[in-house]
This record gives C-alpha cells, structure tokens and sequence, in this order.
C-alpha cells in the first residue's frame, strides 16, 4: 500500500503471521490442518484493512480461538504498539473473517487457539527521516546545524499536511537560538497544518463510516475527532458504535473516557 503527500511518500509494508498455541497432538498428525491454517490466514488477510493516515509502524498480537463450526471466539489483544484504532482494525478483521470453514473432517479436535499478529511497516522515501533524525541529534548541541537539518526536512515534503509536525520541531530550535518571532510563525503554521490534517482525516472516516455503517468504523470515526480535540462528536460517533453491537463494553469504557475528556476541557 502506497500513501502519497504532495512531496513525500510512504510504503506501507503488510505483514500477517500466526503461531498456533494448542498444537494438535501426534494422534492427529498437522497436516491434517495444513490446508486449514492457509485458508485461515488468506481469509483474515483479506478481511483487514489498517487504518488510514499511518504515521509510524504499527503491531498488534491478538489471541483468539476458532470452535469446530469455525466461528471466532474470546479474541483479545496479548501486544500491542499502542494505538487503540490499529488495535482494533485486527479485532474487526477477525469478526469480518468469521466464520471460517468447519474443521478438516477427520479430526475430532473441538476447537483450536491461536496467536495472530498483524504488522505493518511504514518507510518513508526520500530523506526527510534522515534529515529529521540529524536535527533531533544536534538539539541543543549545535542548534545551528540542527536548523539546518530541520529546514532540509522540510524543504523534502514541500509543505505536507502530514508532516505539520515538522514547523512545530523547527519552532523549538529557533527559540532554542533566540529568534522568538521565527518560532511564533512555525508554531502558527504547525497548528494550521495540524487542522487540515485532522480534518483530512475526519472525512475520510466519516466517509468509510456512512459507508460500511460498522461498530469498527464508528469507533475509529469517534478517535479521529478525538485527536482533534472534538469530544462532542467523538461522543456521538461512540454512541453509534455501541448502538450497533451488543459486544460493546470497551466501547462504552472509551465514551466515558471521552466524557471525561470533554468535560476536563471545558
């Protein structure tokens, strides 16, 4: 998957792999679930999509189990890279896969679990991470060259959305040499790109939401507005995504946090 920016780009990278924990006994030799397994993880891969608007690599370990009929059960994440919307985009894969075909009829085994991991690794090309990794090791050491670096980076992405970040970096390193002014304008302008790129994203979630009308899609909805710093459509996103599953209980735990959220900022 290829994301494009108007002078950068990044490469996602998928990677999907499995370990099944309650490896089947010598009675029942493995083989039996070769074809079975390759099945399993074609139809997984199929069923995920990772978020929109990947900033850094993502991983998530889910631990789950399949019953004999090949329906999904008890899925949980064990790791995590500690992004709940990632997270969550491999929980929905599983419950978009299931069911999965029966088991092979000649085991007698009821049921299998397993460790699934979905990776993803994004490389960004061109040199803008070089040139901002420069610039994070000569602050304050050299602010100097690290404005050099920092100026280089961003003349790479030519003025990216997606890396609103980088004038907000290059206000510290001006206030860090005593130009207050030039720090201002950079933070200005970090705040700025910041606002498209949280609306950018907003709509393309809005977008798949109105669309699939899924729990996952509401969920992830209500974090985009929440990075936004909009607790009261976030809420109401949230409230949709319970609406429509009854296994909603982490979803309710995340509207009372937004609640909290919301009224800490008021």
């Amino acid at each position: 998957m290829v994301v494009m920016g108007a002078g950068i780009k990044k490469i996602v990278l998928i990677f999907m792999s499995f370990l099944l924990i309650n490896s089947v006994s010598a009675i029942e030799p493995q083989e039996n679930f070769s074809g079975y397994m390759t099945d399993l993880q074609e139809k997984i891969q199929k069923s995920w999509f990772p978020p929109e608007c990947l900033e850094r690599d993502g991983h998530a370990l889910v631990k789950f189990s399949v019953a004999r009929t090949g329906h999904i059960y008890s899925a949980q994440i064990v790791e995590s890279s500690g992004d709940p919307v990632y997270d969550e985009s491999a929980l929905e894969a599983l419950r978009k896969a299931s069911p999965l075909a029966h088991f092979p009829a000649s085991t007698s085994r009821g049921s299998l679990t397993i460790k699934y991991s979905f990776d993803t690794s994004v490389v960004n090309t061109g040199d803008m991470q070089r040139y901002l990794a420069n610039a994070d090791r000569f602050y304050n050491v050299n602010n100097r060259t690290a404005l050099d670096y920092i100026n280089k980076a961003i003349d790479e992405v030519d003025g990216d959305i997606n890396a609103y970040f980088l004038y907000g970096k290059r206000s510290k390193i001006k206030e860090a040499l005593g130009d207050t002014v030039g720090a201002a304008a950079d933070l200005d302008q970090s705040i700025k790109l910041k606002a498209k790129y949280d609306q950018k994203r907003i709509m393309a979630s809005k977008l798949i939401a109105e669309m699939e009308q899924s729990p996952y899609s509401y969920f992830n909805l209500a974090h985009s507005y929440e990075v936004a710093g909009d607790y009261e459509h976030a809420i109401e996103a949230i409230e949709k995504a319970i609406a429509l599953t009854e296994l909603n209980n982490q979803y309710k735990r995340y509207k009372d946090e937004l609640v909290t959220k919301k009224t800490s900022s008021l």
